[in-house]
């Protein structure tokens, strides 16, 4: 035996009644059980483990002692032994959707709508998820085996300035060490700016309280504000909301096969104020829309900021087609792979999408 592979939980997609801490044994006579030491787990987060042991071992019998449970009842769906060392792609292909929502870590919380998006993809019908909350998600989640495909951050609806920081550390961990493609929506797009430029560690503000002398984190703006309001008040907030159009401004492979001009959906009031250094402007508003940076990529990797939402009802050739393309791209890519290497920047049609270049620093500091 060199390899347990576990599939935990009752729910195809979200754990729950699962084991939550628990070690494998091995026994010769169904008597005298021995821990298999690398299997040993404290707190399972994975709907999928994979257990690789450093010394193969010849066991007759083998079972889980399960401490701690998620829910009622520990649940395994599936246990695969191995005894010789599984193929690192031999299992398959699956996605991490994560609900941003810092106040609420019930699940669902906006992650369905990336797994249905995914599933009806030429291609993808049958990609495996896993749901799980902002707080559950960093490096140590995406890098246990089996390897995860991408991660999809969904957008919230609490300003900036009230957002508890320490949850997205985790994210902040998984932007930082870039082994993952991304692809983050709305408000978890702006988070990406945010981490990148101010991180979890510093206060963040918003353009209500925002000291235009001294902002704390200025990439994040508002469209606009059609009256004073508090923090958070979004009813006198200038939004854009429902179908919109978008431009290319630069020929990026996740946008392979749209026009120049395209429809999608959106659903915001705040925006990202400018582009953080190593990243690239890739859509921006077209006819009739508001905001600047509709979607922004890191300059040598797949990880995305978009502010409109592919997962949104509304336009779905337009989003299918932008989410084969960017899970073909992870694919591609090797899934998390920290031994990936770059790849080539997006072409600019524009120089303007280079860098920010064009925002003065009145503009970042007040955000307006």
């Amino acid at each position: 035996m060199a390899a347990i592979l576990q599939i935990n939980g009752d729910h195809p997609s979200i754990l729950s009644n699962a084991p939550r801490r628990y070690v494998w044994q091995w026994s010769q006579d169904g008597q005298s059980w021995q821990d298999l030491k690398e299997t040993e787990t404290r707190c399972e987060r994975r709907l999928f483990r994979l257990h690789r042991l450093v010394n193969p071992c010849r066991a007759r019998c083998l079972r889980i002692v399960v401490h701690e449970s998620l829910g009622d009842a520990p649940t395994l769906r599936e246990v695969k032994v191995y005894t010789g060392g599984p193929p690192s792609s031999g299992f398959p292909d699956w996605i991490v959707a994560v609900s941003t929502t810092t106040e609420n870590r019930a699940l669902p919380g906006g992650t369905a709508a990336f797994v249905d998006l995914a599933s009806k993809c030429p291609g993808w019908e049958n990609v495996l998820a896993q749901q799980v909350w902002l707080g559950d998600f960093d490096e140590a989640f995406v890098a246990a085996e089996p390897h995860p495909l991408c991660a999809f951050l969904t957008g919230n609806t609490v300003e900036w300035c009230r957002q508890a920081r320490e949850p997205w550390r985790g994210v902040q961990e998984v932007l930082t060490r870039r082994n993952l493609p991304m692809w983050a929506a709305c408000g978890g797009a702006q988070a990406l700016a945010i981490l990148q430029e101010t991180g979890v560690d510093k206060p963040w503000d918003c353009p209500r309280c925002r000291d235009p002398d001294c902002p704390k984190s200025p990439v994040y703006s508002h469209i606009g504000h059609t009256a004073t309001a508090k923090c958070g008040e979004y009813n006198k907030n200038t939004w854009e909301r429902g179908k919109h159009k978008m431009k290319l401004i630069a020929r990026d492979p996740a946008f392979q096969g749209m026009p120049e001009v395209f429809e999608i959906m959106e659903s915001h009031v705040g925006q990202i104020a400018y582009v953080p250094k190593g990243w690239i402007r890739v859509v921006t508003r077209g006819p009739g829309a508001f905001t600047e940076n509709q979607c922004l990529r890191i300059a040598d990797r797949y990880i995305y900021a978009a502010q409109f939402h592919i997962e949104m009802a509304g336009t779905p050739e337009n989003s299918r087609r932008i989410m084969g393309n960017f899970l073909s791209l992870a694919k591609a890519w090797g899934g998390y792979n920290p031994k990936g290497r770059p790849v080539p920047a997006p072409d600019s049609v524009q120089s303007s999408a280079q860098g920010g270049s064009g925002s003065s620093a009145a503009q970042r500091a007040t955000g307006l």
